[in-house]
């Protein structure tokens, strides 16, 4: 698929149901927001969408529980919690960046 023919899905405005995108036609599994600078959204549509947002909830789940039981009280949690947020944005723009249908 063209790049021109994902972003005309993207731009359709019956890909955006309730706050979520929904396209079947867009082979990426998460895609900017309808307002771009407000960051990443799931193409809901996608059969991998949801081990995706599995995953996303316990790479930022799992780091906060841990630091918590070992001891490490709310704040290095809250910290944990931040980094890891931080880190999951930061590959998710890296790979959308370098994803083949941006080439």
């Amino acid at each position: 698929m063209k790049p021109e023919e994902i972003e005309d899905h993207w731009n359709n405005p019956d890909n955006h149901r309730w706050g979520a995108y929904y396209c079947p036609e867009d082979p990426r599994i998460i895609v900017p927001r309808r307002v771009r600078w407000m960051g990443w959204t799931i193409n809901f549509a996608r059969p991998g969408s949801f081990p995706t947002l599995v995953l996303m909830f316990v790479w930022i789940v799992v780091p906060y529980d841990l630091i918590r039981t070992i001891g490490g009280g709310i704040v290095a949690g809250l910290i944990t919690g931040a980094m890891s947020v931080a880190i999951l944005c930061l590959l998710c723009a890296h790979l959308s960046s370098t994803a083949r249908w941006n080439r």
